[in-house]
């Protein structure tokens, strides 16, 4: 069950069952999960919800979570993007997230980059 008081991650993925299912490990975690399953979608709960984290797939049906990753930073720029593939190889406009990591990354690493992620947000938040 999610913390209350934890902070709010954005998840963007366009597959049902994957997002349902990162949800779930995500809130097994601790976190508060909003889960979206497209672009106009995320940029709606990005601009109304106090969305401390976002990790976005990098193939979505509209998209690609790269170039809504530079779309949210106009909206949002404080707000760190953790972008998610099922490539190995890092995506072209991964420059626009804070970080890339592969789908196939244990939960530790995923763990670690969204601590990494959170912690660097809170220092640089007045």
């Amino acid at each position: 069950m999610a913390d209350a008081t934890a902070d709010l991650i954005l998840l963007v993925d366009d597959d049902a069952t994957g997002r349902s299912v990162r949800k779930l490990v995500l809130e097994t975690q601790g976190h508060n999960v909003l889960a979206v399953g497209d672009a106009p979608s995320a940029l709606r709960t990005l601009a109304t919800e106090p969305v401390c984290l976002v990790i976005v797939d990098y193939f979505l049906r509209d998209t690609t979570g790269a170039e809504l990753a530079k779309t949210m930073r106009e909206v949002k720029p404080e707000v760190p993007i953790l972008l998610l593939s099922a490539s190995g190889e890092m995506p072209q406009g991964a420059e626009y997230a804070d970080a890339y990591l592969s789908k196939l990354e244990p939960i530790a690493v995923v763990e670690s980059t969204i601590g990494a992620l959170l912690d660097k947000r809170r220092r640089s938040t007045p």
